[in-house]
């Protein structure tokens, strides 16, 4: 356990609780919702602008600040609780990945663009890395699922998650909410906001969470885990006339917490005994035998292991400045202009192979800077709804990725020179420029026709370059006169990248590898919405998103291992009703969809002929993907609220022969996509009621479940997710007026054990356990 500054963590709850006990008028914080008899109604803006939720022609999941707090949601990983067909896993390296209906991508590289885009007031996170303090001082989020980008900033395959900050109000209003639970975790977020005149208002939040370790050593006494996280944001509203408004916002967060350690379940080791080819047999055997003497960890939540001496903590940070500009140029056309620049660093210290061994340490040290401007107009009329531009983005993207090797069984080569680790260090200039288009036409009172399209450029300038710790750059020198029998070659100095060839002759390459990858694409839309009632909506949509290539940060051997994956698009198809019913106290969304998926991007294997397992992204030329989904919502009698929301996913791999994670080479026909479980289910159970004239109570329950996937093709054992079923509970209660609340709660009540990554790394087989059983107390209060 590490200690922690606490000034910053102090600073922040005097100020939450100033802005709570402040002596200001009450006013209620205005919201997009509106009181529909039943149900209150969520606006959503999934098309750029201002729709009933049950009125748009597409899978949307959605929820309001207050849910999303009573959930407990405090980072996007938390959405599975409110939508089904998302699924949360953290990378090897533990990076946030999202996958919806089974479309994602999981690669631990800083510069990957993502399957599943993630913004805040339209603005892109670009990578899934930044998303961290996304959820703070919310109105609510869209989850919106199938193949997005032709309103949006980025292109995406799977889908795009939308937050929308709460704005500064012309009332003066503050609130704050604290939480405080097992393992000494302390949530707090605060917010006050108001006008400076009837033109400019502001608004300021900031939040914090601080825990401590809730990781165990199963082989000594120690323990990791502590958090240390803070987020902020303000936002300045200016409207200096009727026809134009200006929103200025900056954000951003630091995180100071421990990295996840790892679960060792199992051996995979990379050489045996036997020591075959050019290894060290010696010293081989005695690495196989420390991995074999290992134990394997129990099955508790807690229970890992990690290094000894190593501070295995982050030093993460990003901020973003963003501005919004709309102007009604006409009573029915209306110019809008987004500008955003981000600037995010990580430096953290990792431990993938939950051993005290040093087999697959990682010190990854890496910074983006994006810069991203739209502009776009758009337009109604009685019939019409449409919105034509374009945009840029840049992101210029550094990594330095070592990797720590020297108990490994495959590094053990020339007696006396080990390969004890090396250091990969990736650059990316990525440019991209789209243009795009969308109108909505109603043909008749009922009936509208969607169409859209966007044309996009990308451009990545990569180079790549591996240079090793002692013992690295002689150990590639000697096998290189070895086994090119070309003993002309001079020898590296130890700051030289050094790789051999791709073309097999074992061939030294010094230089840096350079490589540009260009890509273009058209996505598109088609789609038909038939209101046959106001409390009924019948539509069809066709469409078709791109994600761009990507270059892999990998411990190379040779240098086609750093050799990009290309594009991969998907053609969704889907139909789907929501329907409103008795008098307003049911409401039925359902969908089926089928997606063609071309090239899909994976982290896979190669078999290198000294190393053995190594990393490289590949495609799958052809998969597909059939589904649908349920969601039901119900208000049988007055306070009480019942929810039932499912998604099937059936995925198939058509065609791909190759190596998945565990070292198989075979044909994947057949197979299923990783990440991708069959079946998935939320439920969610609230009742609120009266005490008396000046108090009321809630008590409330969530269920989520997920039957069994895998994390690689195949469904090898030592990639398996099994299914698991979770329960949280929570009850308090509140003032009238809905100004304060104080409940108690616990999550994943029934403290099941499971998790949400295993693979195959190095010489082990190891997974992420995810959260057991916790609890505590929370209070918010508003004025």
């Amino acid at each position: 356990m590490r200690s922690r500054p606490k000034r910053q963590f102090l600073l922040l709850g005097v100020s939450a609780f100033s802005l709570i006990t402040a002596n200001s008028p009450a006013f209620a914080q205005t919201t997009d919702t509106e009181d529909q008899g039943g149900f209150t109604e969520i606006v959503v803006t999934a098309q750029k602008r201002a729709q009933s939720l049950n009125t748009v022609g597409l899978s949307i999941n959605a929820a309001d600040g207050e849910k999303l707090n009573n959930l407990g949601i405090r980072d996007t990983g938390d959405l599975v609780k409110i939508a089904p067909g998302l699924t949360f896993t953290k990378s090897q390296d533990g990076t946030p990945l999202f996958t919806i209906r089974g479309v994602g991508f999981n690669d631990y590289t800083l510069g990957a663009s993502p399957a599943v885009s993630v913004y805040v007031d339209q603005i892109p996170l670009a990578y899934s890395a930044f998303t961290q303090g996304a959820t703070l001082d919310l109105e609510r989020v869209e989850v919106l699922k199938g193949p997005q980008g032709i309103l949006f900033g980025q292109n995406s395959t799977g889908g795009a998650i939308n937050y929308i900050a709460a704005k500064p109000t012309q009332e003066l209003v503050a609130g704050g909410k604290i939480s405080f639970g097992r393992f000494n975790t302390l949530d707090m977020e605060a917010f006050a906001s108001g006008p400076v005149s009837d033109k400019l208002a502001l608004r300021l939040a900031a939040g914090t969470t601080q825990s401590g370790d809730w990781q165990e050593s199963y082989t000594r006494d120690a323990s990791i885990g502590q958090q240390d996280i803070l987020r902020g944001r303000f936002q300045a509203a200016w409207e200096p006339t009727d026809n134009l408004s200006l929103l200025f916002s900056a954000n951003g967060w630091l995180n100071k917490s421990d990295t996840q350690a790892a679960k060792l379940v199992g051996l995979k080791l990379q050489q045996d005994a036997s020591s075959p080819g050019n290894y060290d047999p010696v010293e081989t055997a005695r690495r196989v035998a420390a991995f074999r003497a290992y134990p394997l960890a129990p099955s508790s939540a807690r229970a890992a292991d990690w290094d000894e001496g190593r501070d295995l903590s982050r030093d993460d940070g990003m901020y973003q400045l963003s501005l919004r500009a709309d102007w009604d140029i006409t009573p029915g056309i209306t110019i809008t202009s987004l500008t955003s620049f981000t600037k995010f660093n990580q430096n953290y210290n990792l431990d993938r192979d939950g051993t005290t061994l040093q087999n697959a340490g990682v010190r990854s040290r890496g910074s983006v800077k994006s810069f991203f401007q739209e502009l776009r107009a758009s337009g109604n009329s009685d019939t019409l709804n449409w919105v034509v531009g374009g945009n840029y983005a840049t992101n210029d993207v550094i990594t330095r990725d070592t990797f720590l090797v020297n108990d490994s069984t495959n590094t053990a080569i020339i007696p006396g020179i080990g390969v004890d680790g090396a250091t990969t260090t990736l650059t990316q200039d990525i440019r991209d420029i789209a243009i795009f288009a969308n109108a909505e036409f109603e043909l008749t009172d009922s009936l509208t026709i969607l169409a859209g399209g966007r044309y996009t450029e990308s451009r990545n300038n990569s180079s790549a370059c591996i240079v090793g710790l002692p013992g690295h750059a002689q150990t590639f020198y000697l096998l290189s006169q070895a086994l090119s029998g070309d003993t002309t070659q001079a020898p590296p100095d130890k700051n030289t990248c050094v790789a051999f060839n791709s073309d097999d002759s074992f061939r030294l390459v010094r230089d840096p590898f350079y490589s540009t990858l260009k890509e273009d694409n058209f996505s598109w839309r088609a789609g038909l919405n038939y209101q046959a009632s106001s409390d009924l909506l019948l539509y069809g949509l066709v469409s078709r998103g791109y994600k761009s290539g990507s270059f892999p940060t990998v411990p190379a051997s040779q240098t086609s291992q750093y050799q990009p994956v290309t594009q991969e698009y998907v053609t969704a198809y889907e139909a789907g009703v929501k329907a409103t019913l008795l008098d307003r106290k049911v409401q039925v969304n359902a969908a089926v969809f089928h997606y063609d998926y071309r090239d899909k991007q994976i982290r896979g294997a190669v078999i290198d002929p000294i190393f053995n397992q190594l990393e490289q992204l590949v495609n799958i030329p052809k998969a597909r993907i059939n589904g649908a989904e349920l969601d039901i919502t119900v208000r049988p009698t007055s306070g009480l609220t019942l929810r039932a929301a499912g998604t099937y996913v059936d995925s198939k791999v058509q065609e791909f022969t190759g190596i998945n994670n565990d070292r198989v080479n075979g044909n994947y026909r057949g197979s299923d996509l990783p990440f991708s479980p069959k079946w998935q289910f939320v439920g969610d159970a609230e009742y609120r009621f009266a005490l008396n004239d000046n108090l009321g109570a809630f008590v409330g329950a969530n269920v989520l479940s997920n039957s069994k996937t895998n994390s690689t093709l195949g469904n090898p054992q030592s990639s398996i997710i099994k299914n698991f079923a979770t329960l949280d509970l929570r009850a308090g209660i509140e003032g009238a007026d809905e100004k304060w609340s104080v409940s108690v709660w616990g999550r994943n009540v029934t403290n099941t054990n499971y998790w949400t990554n295993q693979f195959a790394t190095q010489d082990v087989i190891v997974r992420y356990s995810a959260m057991p059983v916790t609890y505590g107390v929370s209070a918010t209060m508003k004025y």
